[in-house]
């Protein structure tokens, strides 16, 4: 059965995705963070412990998040859309490439801690979302 996009089970999904794939996050480093992913007015928790993704949620604090990536729906199902059609981001939908080519994808944060641990462990965010590739996934319009 497909996993809609955006929903949190998508995101427990990828949660689980990262114990299944481990040997693919532990080399590419531990990963300490609790970020939001803003869907319009959707947010969704992300939180990570070592080299696993150990909670998902939706809705909470976002002051209590590292930082928010904030983009509207379309962004982020074209996004998913070239992960699932490429088997990972091309290189016009990854996270680098959305949050610094015309801001399509916002990177909010209270605190330079914050914004810096976005580039710190990007490679393992951006591993997180392209592990959609290995879901059936149902992309909202």
């Amino acid at each position: 059965m497909p996993i809609p996009f955006p929903s949190l089970a998508f995101f427990d999904a990828l949660r689980r995705r990262t114990q299944e794939d481990a040997a693919v996050f532990e080399k590419l480093g531990y990963c300490d963070t609790s970020f939001g992913v803003r869907i319009d007015g959707d947010l969704y928790a992300i939180h990570f412990e070592v080299y696993e993704c150990v909670k998902v949620e939706q809705g909470g604090d976002p002051a209590k998040l590292d930082f928010v990536l904030v983009a509207p729906r379309k962004v982020w199902c074209q996004m998913v859309e070239s992960i699932v059609k490429n088997q990972g981001a091309d290189a016009a939908h990854t996270l680098n490439t959305l949050s610094h080519i015309g801001d399509v994808i916002r990177v909010e944060y209270s605190d330079a801690e914050g914004h810096d641990r976005f580039y710190r462990y990007m490679a393992s965010i951006q591993e997180f979302f392209d592990q959609a590739r290995h879901l059936d996934v149902a992309i909202a319009a």
